[in-house]
């Protein structure tokens, strides 16, 4: 490896940002798991369905880092991969806010650059799958998206063309001027109902995930960071979220994907704080609510999906200190050929030093003893300290009615 690889990924480290350079190198200790991933692969791409996959993990133990990892492996394999960190701007509740995160990181197989135009860039209006994928909306998805398709296939103005693909990246173009440019590219009008983003967005998913299958990619995986700061939203909001969720992870109704590998981190927090927590625990309290609302079919898909966070999450546990050893010694080895000298560390020592401390604080630790020992040439002296963690609640910790 190239000084200026080397340099690159120390950088990357001593961010903290988790990335999938990152992953190709620092899989120590979760060969168990990655196993079981490519397995679940194997299945989904002979069509097999395998449902999904919830990692459970503190802070700073890796969960994202696993996530990479799984990335990488599923581009190996021949699928399309899409990768959302959840905020507050991009809450589960809202497919309509999602959706647009989720075209624009979606990545083919060795693709450099992302967007959902890359699985319609090349196919020409007339040709045979042209013709099924509008069928296939004409019968399956809202009408806005055939007029959207049909439109796209056809026009050869740039300014139409940017718009129509603006929308299937989720900037919703206004039914009022797809009717126009519909008039304009085919001299008649256009019939399309009315169209809600929060309600319909979901058809822009199950249009995804065919293209993908047409395309002759083995299938989806769809990944999701930080899925406790659903915690944060009000009790109906994750109510939906909830829903949202059995959507993805129970494809048994006529609106499911197909193909697809959805996995999901999610901090340990998230279950005393909220799925269990001894004031009204979201495992009784959603399904009671959804009830109440007059929204049984909702209620039951919440239930499933609860049920399945208490069952069939997937714990990451902190290394054992052999893997941690192996961690810290290959962040020595790629500081000395990123700064071009011969690094002694007391590996042991920091070890014993960072005990108490989750994997990130111990790899940051040894980062900063390096440099520090690289620039002065003499033992430094570092100490940790903890971040605090906010709590998972509304920021009242009242329970809103409306959908956040």
């Amino acid at each position: 490896m190239e000084n200026y690889e080397a340099l690159g990924i120390v950088e990357a480290l001593r961010s903290g940002v988790a990335s999938r350079r990152l992953s190709t190198i620092f899989s120590y200790g979760r060969e168990g798991l990655l196993e079981q991933v490519q397995q679940d692969l194997d299945a989904v791409a002979r069509g097999r369905n395998v449902r999904f996959l919830i990692l459970r993990g503190d802070y700073g133990e890796g969960k994202t880092h696993c996530l990479n990892t799984i990335f990488n492996l599923a581009q190996e394999r021949g699928f399309v991969v899409s990768f959302v960190v959840l905020s507050k701007e991009t809450p589960f509740n809202r497919m309509d806010r999602v959706y647009p995160k989720v075209a624009c990181a979606t990545y083919l197989p060795r693709a450099e650059e992302p967007g959902m135009e890359a699985l319609l860039r090349d196919i020409r209006s007339g040709s045979a799958l042209s013709e099924e994928i509008l069928e296939f909306a004409r019968q399956e998805l809202h009408p806005k998206i055939f007029y959207i398709l049909q439109n796209y296939f056809n026009t050869n103005d740039p300014f139409h063309q940017y718009l129509l693909s603006g929308d299937l990246n989720g900037e919703w173009l206004p039914v009022s001027q797809l009717k126009s440019m519909h008039r304009l590219n085919f001299g008649r009008p256009a019939k399309i109902d009315r169209f809600k983003p929060a309600d319909h967005a979901w058809d822009y998913f199950r249009l995804m995930a065919h293209l993908i299958k047409k395309r002759g990619f083995a299938g989806w995986v769809l990944l999701f960071d930080e899925l406790e700061l659903t915690g944060t939203l009000s009790l109906l909001a994750r109510a939906n979220a909830f829903y949202n969720l059995s959507r993805f992870t129970f494809p048994q109704s006529a609106d499911a994907l197909s193909s697809v590998y959805p996995v999901f981190s999610v901090a340990s927090r998230f279950w005393p704080d909220i799925l269990l927590r001894a004031r009204r625990p979201d495992v009784d309290e959603i399904p009671a609510r959804l009830i109440a609302k007059g929204e049984p079919r909702k209620a039951e898909q919440a239930k499933r999906v609860l049920n399945s966070f208490l069952q069939e999450t997937v714990t990451l546990e902190a290394l054992p200190k052999a893997d941690v050893r192996r961690c810290l010694g290959a962040v020595q080895d790629l500081h000395g050929r990123a700064y071009g000298w011969e690094p002694e560390a007391d590996l042991e020592q920091i070890l014993e030093l960072t005990r108490y401390a989750r994997l990130r604080t111990k790899i940051r630790y040894t980062l900063e003893y390096l440099d520090l020992k690289y620039l002065y040439r003499e033992e430094p002296a570092v100490e940790t300290t903890s971040l605090e963690e906010m709590p998972l609640e509304t920021a009242d910790g009242s329970y809103d009615e409306d959908d956040g």
